[in-house]
């Protein structure tokens, strides 16, 4: 059986820990919402860097809000991974959740 886009992104969000490394928690987010966009929408996302992903909102097929929920996001796990800024486990916790109401926003949940 294969699971829907959803169905992997809710999985792999649950599974993540916040005792992991902040770079790696933030890679994983950012990789479940790339994967998540890609799936659904076929849109290549993963190969694509925050600012080209930006820079295509055209081609994205949800509301603007949301778009630019998704870019905010990745601009700030950007920050995690690449200038080595530590958001405090509160923080952590609260992108989490962040994340899974984006992809519960676009899936039409809320």
């Amino acid at each position: 059986f294969l699971e829907d886009p959803y169905e992997r992104a809710s999985i792999r969000i649950k599974e993540l820990d916040s005792s992991v490394l902040t770079k790696e928690y933030y890679s994983t987010l950012s990789h479940v919402l790339r994967e998540y966009i890609e799936t659904k929408y076929f849109i290549r996302t993963l190969e694509m860097t925050t600012e080209e992903i930006e820079n295509a909102i055209e081609i994205f097929q949800f509301e603007e809000e949301n778009f630019f929920k998704i870019i905010n996001f990745l601009k700030k796990s950007d920050q995690v991974k690449y200038a080595r800024h530590a958001p405090i486990p509160e923080k952590m916790v609260q992108d989490k959740k962040e994340i899974e109401e984006i992809i519960q926003l676009i899936w039409g949940i809320l």
